[in-house]
């Protein structure tokens, strides 16, 4: 796990998306990219992080 990646399941557990981070987590500790559901409620902020992180992913893949 990277620290934006840490520090965005933060933010998915301070919003109280328990199930979300869990996912998120499992997705980036197997080097997946995590697509968060479209019915969560998650702020903007949140959601640039969650593409910031997937991009970390390919990033390291190349």
């Amino acid at each position: 796990m990277t620290p934006k990646q840490t520090h965005t399941l933060w933010h998915l557990r301070r919003q109280g998306l328990q199930f979300e981070a869990e996912i998120a987590e499992q997705a980036w500790s197997n080097g997946r990219e995590f697509k968060p559901d479209e019915r969560a409620p998650l702020k903007r902020e949140t959601l640039e992080l969650i593409d910031q992180c997937n991009w970390e992913l390919t990033a390291e893949a190349v």
